[in-house]
């Protein structure tokens, strides 16, 4: 059959492009195609459930672009549509004068980018938001908030669907050629055409884009967060989200709670390498994805880097070692005993990797004709969704 307009990948992402695609041209026939048997089963409905505030992105990117506004058009979207939300708040606690330093330039990167009401507290200020939580002084964001993730991804795809959209699921691409002034999509169940193709296969996208000679620099290499989640006893230690204070050299926030709208608190992620796309457990190896990933110059290129070795190895720690994920998640909640967390879910984050061997850490997008490859759409992807998808979509019907 053929189509205005294929979109491949029903997370949250995909889902925001439908709708808002759906939205700029009612009259078109759209289609989305998703390998699972429902949206959100990869990424997007195995994370935190975080709405962030948008002080964490370096200003001028479009992380910082997409966030703040992100950020209130969400929360607006989760009261509208009955979305699970709540507005708790963010702290990120400094625990030593070099964390306090961490908190000054994340205050300076809120400000400029326009984070309301965020402001350094101080311990005491820190204990009546946090009583249970360590620390000497805190990162305070007001707009920071909790939301059913997948539940997000669902409404979006239910507005698209109203509007005329068709979901096609159990759907694996194989291959994109160009096929005149259009397209045509392989499947392992059919063959379809479009005029336009938007590609938001996350984990899969850098191969997507490569069957069409796109961005062929960049690849996309899985790290896997896993989660432990309070028992029930001790889920009143959180109230909102607890952070240590970030490297800000690196994509990865550390090991944090959050109190999920259903009541149960997370600890975590981890970012652990993963040796598959779908990795989700510590001992799942992938061959095709391993062997793919180990002969990559830019996987070794990557791990090169003491400093990245450093890391990997600490991480990897906390994944195989209970012990060590309490004794980090301790940092944050000094009172927790090995009893008092259990292990919970895991997702794997699409992070997407130059040519250099370094992790791109912004937002990234590659037009090629009438397709747009939607390459590194990380945390906070969830945020930035409705502003993100309406720049997917202009950037798509541009003359």
């Amino acid at each position: 059959m053929t189509y205005d307009a294929i979109i491949v990948g029903a997370g949250v992402i995909g889902c925001a492009v439908a709708r808002a695609l759906a939205e700029k041209q009612p009259r078109w026939k759209i289609l989305v195609l998703e390998k699972e048997r429902d949206v959100a089963r990869h990424t997007s409905g195995r994370n935190s459930g975080v709405i962030h505030s948008g002080f964490n992105a370096a200003p001028g990117t479009l992380k910082a672009r997409f966030c703040v506004e992100g950020n209130r058009r969400l929360r607006e979207y989760c009261k509208k549509r009955g979305v699970a939300m709540q507005e708790v708040g963010t702290v990120v606690v400094a625990l030593n004068d070099e964390d306090e330093s961490v908190l000054a330039e994340l205050l300076r990167r809120g400000r400029e980018n326009g984070v309301p009401g965020i402001e350094i507290v101080p311990q005491a200020r820190l204990r009546e938001l946090e009583p249970h939580s360590a620390g000497r002084a805190a990162l305070h964001s007001p707009t920071g908030s909790i939301v059913d993730g997948a539940g997000v991804a669902r409404a979006y795809a239910e507005d698209a669907t109203a509007a005329g959209v068709s979901f096609s699921f159990f759907h694996r691409v194989l291959g994109v050629e160009s096929s005149g002034h259009g397209h045509r999509i392989r499947t392992d169940r059919d063959i379809c055409e479009s005029d336009h193709f938007v590609n938001c296969a996350g984990l899969y996208a850098d191969r997507i884009a490569h069957t069409m000679g796109v961005a062929k620099d960049l690849t996309i290499y899985p790290f896997r967060g896993d989660y432990f989640r309070l028992v029930e006893s001790k889920s009143h230690l959180v109230r909102s989200m607890i952070y240590p204070a970030p490297n800000v050299k690196y994509p990865f926030l550390g090991i944090h709670f959050t109190k999920k709208v259903t009541g149960e608190v997370l600890a975590g992620p981890n970012a652990v390498l993963a040796f598959g796309r779908e990795s989700y457990r510590p001992l799942d190896i992938h061959l095709g994805d391993t062997v793919s990933m180990l002969s990559d110059a830019r996987f070794w290129r990557m791990v090169a880097g003491p400093e990245f070795r450093a890391l990997a190895v600490e991480q990897l720690k906390t994944t195989l070692f209970k012990r060590v994920f309490l004794d980090r998640a301790r940092w944050l909640l000094p009172q927790l005993e090995l009893g008092d967390i259990a292990r919970a879910q895991s997702g794997n984050r699409a992070q997407l990797v130059n040519r250099a061997g370094h992790l791109v850490e912004d937002l990234v997008i590659e037009e090629s004709g009438r397709s747009i490859h939607v390459l590194n759409a990380v945390s906070p992807g969830l945020t930035c969704s409705l502003p993100f998808a309406d720049y997917v979509v202009e950037k798509l019907l541009k003359p």
